[in-house]
């Protein structure tokens, strides 16, 4: 995404915005329920946290086609390893390195410097977003650590890669979701420290029921990309290869194969024995998906006693978030067949005007879990 080339701090706020406004995404309505001055700065760390995805997830259009030109993958993957080590490099200079104990002083209004750093980083355009998020950093006291723990989730998904246990892969997803969660917490407020156990706690169980619930409603996306973020202990529990999960994932190829053995000349035996592994295969995978969903339930549950952690003004804000994606994690229960789809996963325009009503207008005491 092209952003606004004001690298004052005024500049950088408004590129922050417009960055916000183009990702249309599900949690910036939730921003609308903080107080103005909140509501500035999530803007600006998604903002920050959208750049750095981006720059994984997106195609680079300056980038030449691998398969229009027969450009070996390594190159994009090479192109994309060379711009978020500038971005991590940019970042370091502005927030110091995060086993630093003394980060660098820049003042978020002392342009020339900023100025300066873009002439080291020439192709790094999330420069403008520094002096708005060196704001809030300082302004919020927001710790460094989880800002470089975000980048180092999105670093590993640059080349297709696997999760041995469920510990790497909730390792990961503290990497991408708490992370954010816990700058997103520096912002709103909290009756006690961000890392004390029962914020922790909490906070951890919150990120991992988000990101947990992304991880179900993308895994057909993901696995065509080479990503398989479920651990594959869980996969051989329950008695699938990466190649049959893969098959029954993708509901119309999953089909196809089914037809496929109706039309071959087979011998009836070897026909109905065909049918019966497949069949297995099928009630494998369905067992496996019952499984996910029912982790994401009691991460739902453990994640509650955050909304009363979090400070009275910004509740509503975080209220919608986290009924947002436990609304589409319920889609999901009763439909689970749906992630099978080529279709993704999405709350209708009308669910989505309800629950903001809900917060926006009722008055609400404690997450709603039904």
């Amino acid at each position: 995404m092209e952003l606004h080339l004001d690298i004052s701090l005024a500049g950088s706020i408004k590129a922050c915005q417009q960055l916000t406004e183009l990702a249309n995404s599900n949690f910036v309505p939730a921003f609308a329920l903080l107080p103005p001055a909140k509501r500035q700065a999530m803007e600006i760390l998604y903002a920050f946290t959208r750049f750095s995805d981006d720059i994984v997830d997106l195609p680079d259009p300056n980038d030449p086609d691998p398969n229009a030109n027969g450009v070996p993958v390594d190159i994009a993957l090479q192109r994309k390893k060379q711009k978020l080590g500038q971005w991590i490099s940019a970042l370091e200079s502005v927030f110091g390195k995060p086993d630093n104990t003394t980060p660098p002083q820049i003042d978020p209004h002392d342009t020339p410097a900023f100025q300066r750093l873009a002439q080291r980083f020439p192709d790094c355009g999330g420069l403008v977003l520094l002096p708005a998020m060196k704001m809030i950093v300082d302004k919020y006291n927001i710790p460094r650590e989880p800002l470089f723990h975000l980048i180092e989730g999105i670093e590993s998904d640059i080349e297709p890669r696997v999760f041995a246990t469920f510990d790497d892969s909730s390792g990961y997803c503290h990497q991408v979701a708490t992370s954010v969660g816990y700058a997103s917490l520096a912002i709103w407020g909290t009756a006690m420290p961000i890392f004390s156990e029962p914020v922790l706690k909490a906070a951890r169980a919150c990120g991992i029921a988000f990101q947990w619930t992304n991880i179900v409603r993308d895994l057909l996306e993901d696995y065509r990309n080479g990503r398989i973020y479920l651990p594959q202990t869980e996969l051989r529990r329950f008695g699938l290869t990466d190649e049959q999960f893969g098959s029954v994932l993708d509901g119309a190829q999953w089909h196809k194969q089914k037809t496929a053995q109706k039309g071959n000349n087979h011998e009836q035996f070897t026909f109905k024995e065909m049918l019966r592994e497949m069949g297995q295969v099928e009630e494998n995978f369905a067992q496996l998906l019952t499984y996910q969903l029912e982790r994401c339930e009691m991460y739902y549950e453990n994640s509650l006693p955050l909304y009363d952690l979090i400070h009275g003004d910004s509740r509503r804000a975080f209220g919608l978030m986290w009924n947002y994606y436990y609304a589409l994690y319920q889609k999901m229960v009763r439909q689970p067949l749906l992630v099978t789809g080529n279709s993704r996963i999405r709350l209708s325009s009308l669910k989505k005007l309800q629950l903001w009503c809900r917060w926006r207008f009722m008055l609400c005491r404690r997450l709603p879990k039904r």
